[in-house]
């Protein structure tokens, strides 16, 4: 298993403005933006920020996440995950392809996701 990106949340209940703020800092354009409507987010990234907004309500559970890194095989890192025993929260098939959430041993609570092509 690879990891082939990553990204840093941001949380924010201001999205447009927030957006705008990171394409200045970042000098180049939104990459992507879509909602997670069940949840009552909706994100964006500026490489390589990854822009969480929403209520606070929403965007409680969400604060903990400390990054979203992409893999190349799920399977693989799932595999690692077990042997290492570490505590897999959510498992889930995501808007960008399966995703995990992860509680590391040493209390980092950090995203999984095997994009589909399209998206990498």
């Amino acid at each position: 298993m690879k990891i082939t990106n990553h990204f840093i949340p941001v949380f924010t209940n201001q999205l447009d403005t927030t957006v705008a703020y990171y394409e200045s800092l970042a000098n180049r354009p939104m990459d992507r933006r879509w909602d997670i409507p069940e949840a009552g987010l909706s994100l964006a990234t500026v490489y390589p920020y990854v822009i969480v907004s929403g209520s606070p309500e929403a965007l409680e559970p969400a604060r903990s996440l400390r990054a979203v890194v992409y893999v190349d095989s799920m399977n693989e890192l799932k595999d690692g995950l077990k042997q290492q025993n570490t505590l897999i929260v959510r498992d889930q098939h995501g808007p960008i392809g399966p995703s995990i959430f992860v509680q590391h041993p040493d209390g980092s609570f950090i995203e999984y996701v095997e994009p589909a092509q399209a998206t990498v």
